[in-house]
């Protein structure tokens, strides 16, 4: 782009537009007048001609016998032609309705991928929801300044990158009636979403920005000189300094264990003290066998370990997070029954569940390892269900004391 003083500026004033539309007519009309004349380059004039009749000149391509219908370029038309076009129009339908189709399978992979880039941060799912706006934006401006000086090659490169761009972009763009937090769900999406409404709001600063500078280069000639450069710059600013504001509102994800876990935990008038806290990615080190939960694509995983004021019993608690519900009702489905998750005291009992897209491994046991007798079990598992509930509540924003059942009680009521 230039300053809007020249004709290649990103925003033409009419006058110059229609100069320009008047002098691209005047050079087809000459070019159709060059293609009409004879052979020896005498004009064709005089009604006669105009009219087709038979004159001293060489006959015209169209009067020579078995010429037939030709397209603009001269070359006869081809009888398929018209097929070739329905077929193309039935092509396009055709994709736009798969397209729709697909999208949201395609978008739950997006999510999915970005969380597995990002182990599902805060600052990471911002930031993947901001490169969505951003990288077709950046592609638009990179076209803009570098399509003149380009290549054939780098045209097309470029032309590739922005569809591609604009693509995942499409997978964002709510339907009639929604928003994003209808079609974003699975962990993380609440920041990616708050990544993409940053990103617009700096788009829109940006094209703010781009208007108001074509008033103040007509005041200013420096502006107006290095138009382009201005332009380009402050563009480039506004939208990338969306990103920090971005990251430092989002919330949290709760996908570490610093963000789940505190240090003493008060439920039910209980006191537990924090004795283990960890985060990793992936599911290593969590059962004896790592393929059992592996297997289904873990991105991340919790652990903590908790143990009482008023007892021997300790709660040892692992997490797994995985892309959706779906993925982690599967792996929950695969664990055998009785297996301790690793760094449980021996005889513990061993417990698997699952919420939202989270498989919960855990164990009750006493801490010196002796063995969890019937009499024991409800109170040595009452701690374990006062972490769950906790983590769980992180998890969707609620957090309530658990209720005692027979089954699950403490030692002292």
């Amino acid at each position: 782009m230039s300053s809007p003083s020249r004709d290649t500026g990103p925003i033409e004033f009419v006058s110059k537009a229609d100069r320009r539309a008047a002098k691209a007519a005047a050079r087809n009309a000459a070019r159709a007048a060059a293609h009409a004349s004879p052979a020896d380059g005498t004009p064709a004039s005089g009604p006669d001609t105009a009219a087709g009749a038979t004159g001293s000149g060489p006959a015209s391509p169209a009067s020579k016998p078995g010429s037939g219908r030709r397209d603009r370029a001269g070359k006869p038309a081809s009888r398929w032609s018209p097929l070739f076009g329905g077929l193309s129009v039935i092509g396009v339908i055709a994709l736009f309705v798969g397209w729709l189709l697909i999208a949201p399978t395609l978008r739950g992979l997006l999510i999915g991928f970005a969380c597995d880039v990002t182990a599902c941060s805060a600052a990471g799912m911002t930031t993947a929801g901001w490169l969505v706006v951003a990288a077709p934006a950046a592609a638009m401006l990179l076209i803009g300044v570098s399509w003149q000086r380009a290549g054939r090659t780098a045209r097309r490169v470029m032309i590739g990158f922005a569809a591609l761009t604009w693509l995942v972009a499409s997978l964002v763009i709510p339907g009639r009636g929604k928003d994003l937090s209808d079609i974003l769900t699975g962990p993380g999406s609440a920041q990616l979403g708050s990544g993409i409404l940053w990103a617009l709001g700096g788009a829109g600063a940006a094209l703010a920005f781009l208007f108001l500078l074509v008033f103040v280069g007509r005041a200013v000639p420096a502006v107006d000189r290095h138009y382009n450069t201005v332009a380009v710059a402050g563009i480039t600013a506004i939208i990338v300094g969306a990103l920090p504001l971005a990251i430092d509102a989002a919330e949290p994800t709760y996908t570490r264990a610093a963000e789940i876990f505190p240090a003493v935990l008060t439920m039910n008038g209980d006191t537990l003290t924090r004795t283990e806290l960890g985060d990793e990615r992936g599911c290593a080190s969590v059962l004896p066998d790592d393929t059992l939960l592996d297997r289904h694509g873990c991105i991340v995983t919790v652990r903590a370990s908790y143990m009482t004021d008023d007892s021997d019993a300790v709660a040892v608690f692992r997490a797994v997070l995985y892309r959706d519900d779906e993925t982690a009702d599967e792996a929950r489905a695969g664990l055998p029954a009785g297996l301790a998750p690793v760094g449980a005291p021996g005889g513990a009992v061993a417990i698997f569940s699952t919420t939202g897209p989270w498989v919960l491994v855990s164990a009750g046991a006493h801490d010196n390892g002796r063995d969890v007798t019937a009499a024991d079990r409800p109170w040595v598992l009452w701690p374990l269900r006062q972490v769950s509930y906790h983590f769980i509540g992180t998890q969707v924003g609620l957090l309530i004391d658990p209720d005692p059942t027979d089954a699950i009680r403490p030692r002292n009521p």
